[in-house]
């Protein structure tokens, strides 16, 4: 098989037409060849589908665009994955660039070591690309999520390390391996979702792998704002789920209790009291399907929680929060298009807090 149809490209997108051309140039500018591509377009309103077209004979069959219903990014991923028909699929949100060598790198990295699920390496900030987005993701003890170095100069010499998730920003996973955890949760539509998935697999007993060779741009504005309501809801809605579903029935109480604490804290000392509330009560009427998916996820574990967290950086918080501050989408703006479509519209924050 051609390296190139090892792996099937998944780009979820909505309102990124000139972000998404610059995606789909990079990944047919692959060394390995052009790899077969499935835009998943969360119903954009700008002229997504029109450019898509304009590509298309140039692309062939290599090139799908699929237009969905506005569920988020991990009902997307999903959308693809299920249509992939290679070993491999690689995610890759729109607004992010490869370099010609990205995908060679990575599949002989995935194929020389089988036990591998999910493989990312260093994501830099397009505005300045000396300074690190992300290395893969870290993971709180009682669940809080984020950017692996994030904001750190690229300067020492990074070795590959092991990880509890990866950032969706650009990551090959084994197509089986994802499927066999029950790929991304839909119930999430932002935020989290990634690192839901990487918790899983970990938990399965596969790995999650970043390697510094492997380098992408991430085109966000440099500047920061105030996280829209609905980014808040998401995100704590998610993070409590997330915890429910994948820790260990010995460390789950005492992890629901600093969750709770911190969560009284966030509450009293920060705003937007009503996202927050919301998500609570999101939970407490997902919860019988949370403890069915908890019930899956606990009978595959082969890994106990103390080996997964031991890749995590035994810090409780983000070692640099933001206070509820996140980068903007560089094209869209600071008000992006959070009314129609709160979250596939917004960027992801700089941490998950």
């Amino acid at each position: 098989m051609n390296a190139a149809d090892l792996a099937t490209v998944v780009i979820p997108t909505y309102n990124r037409g000139t972000d998404l051309m610059r995606t789909l140039g990079a990944v047919q500018r692959q060394t390995v060849g052009v790899p077969r591509v499935i835009v998943v377009d969360n119903a954009s309103t700008d002229d997504t589908a029109a450019r898509v077209a304009e590509l298309q004979p140039a692309w062939g069959d290599r090139l799908q665009y699929l237009r969905k219903t506005p569920e988020g990014p991990a009902a997307a991923r999903n959308f693809g994955l299920a249509r992939a028909t290679t070993p491999y699929v690689l995610f890759i949100d729109s607004d992010v660039e490869l370099p010609p060598d990205w995908l060679a790198l990575s599949l002989a990295f995935a194929q020389a070591e089988p036990a591998i699920a999910a493989l990312g390496g260093l994501v830099l900030y397009a505005f300045d690309p000396q300074r690190i987005n992300a290395y893969g993701g870290d993971l709180g003890a009682f669940g809080l999520a984020w950017d692996a170095l994030e904001g750190r100069p690229l300067g020492a010499t990074l070795a590959p390390a092991e990880r509890v998730w990866i950032n969706c920003s650009a990551m090959l996973a084994h197509c089986d391996a994802v499927r066999a955890v029950g790929g991304f949760d839909e119930r999430f539509f932002y935020g989290y979702e990634d690192t839901d998935l990487g918790w899983r697999l970990r938990l399965a007993g596969y790995r999650v792998t970043v390697r510094p060779e492997l380098r992408v741009l991430h085109h966000v504005d440099p500047g920061v704002g105030e996280a829209h309501p609905q980014i808040t809801f998401h995100a704590s809605k998610n993070r409590f789920a997330s915890l429910l579903r994948n820790a260990s029935s010995v460390t789950l109480p005492w992890r629901l209790a600093a969750y709770l604490a911190f969560s009284a804290a966030d509450l009293l000392l920060r705003g937007q009291r009503g996202a927050r509330l919301r998500a609570l009560a999101w939970n407490l009427r997902e919860l019988p399907a949370t403890w069915r998916l908890r019930r899956q996820t606990q009978a595959q574990r082969r890994c106990s929680d103390a080996q997964v967290f031991a890749d995590a950086g035994g810090r409780w918080l983000p070692p640099s929060p933001l206070g509820g501050r996140r980068r903007r989408d560089g094209a869209a703006g600071p008000a992006a298009s959070l009314g129609a479509i709160p979250a596939a519209a917004a960027r992801r924050p700089d941490d998950r807090v």
